[in-house]
């Protein structure tokens, strides 16, 4: 995954001889900590609520508390490489540049709200097999517990089998955490057999 899938494109900016009380009216109107603060169509540097935290005259200007130069980053960039960057500059955004030219921020909040995607897309997959008395309400039974614990059931099948008993056959996508076979087996099923594998092998 890159910048470009997780930052935010629509950029508010301030400008250098913006007073601090206007930062703060941004900060508490869009519900953020950062600004890129732009002079001429150019990024000149950063100014964040930690800057402006502990300034008790309102009418300080933002270049005399903003970070000048700051680090920035490209749409291109893999999110790994920016988060690695502020953990390593301790900071909490970075201006996302194309050239000269600002077309975005990525915050410390847009990098874990990609993590937390990128995980869903890793949840694991698990094919199972299941023996069960011949019932029809037994395959709507199995989906029903599985979907309470928040799976997702990609495809079932049922075959009868002898002495009254019936085969199911499924593939589900279990969040983090949560074991089908257990469920299922704590509901009275028979597993009979359990492969689990990845988004990226299914």
């Amino acid at each position: 995954m890159l910048v470009r899938d997780c930052m935010t494109s629509e950029v508010e900016t301030v400008r250098p001889d913006d007073d601090l009380a206007t930062v703060r009216e941004v900060f508490r109107r869009r519900r953020i900590r950062q600004l890129p603060v732009v002079a001429a169509g150019r990024l000149i540097g950063i100014v964040t609520d930690r800057d402006v935290r502990g300034v008790a005259d309102a009418s300080t200007t933002v270049d005399s508390v903003m970070t000048p130069s700051p680090a920035t980053t490209t749409p291109g960039t893999p999110i790994e490489i920016a988060a690695a960057t502020l953990r390593t500059r301790k900071i909490g955004a970075l201006p996302v540049m194309e050239g000269d030219t600002l077309v975005g921020i990525v915050s410390e909040s847009d990098l874990l709200h990609a993590l937390v995607d990128l995980c869903a897309t890793l949840d694991p997959t698990t094919v199972l097999e299941l023996e069960c008395p011949d019932d029809p309400g037994a395959a709507p039974r199995v989906r029903q517990i599985l979907e309470r614990h928040g799976g997702t059931v990609a495809w079932m099948t049922a075959v009868r089998a002898r002495g009254g008993r019936q085969c199911i056959a499924l593939r589900v996508r279990m969040p983090l955490g949560h074991s089908p076979e257990q469920l299922l087996e704590e509901a009275g099923m028979t597993v009979v057999s359990c492969v689990m594998s990845h988004s990226g092998n299914n």
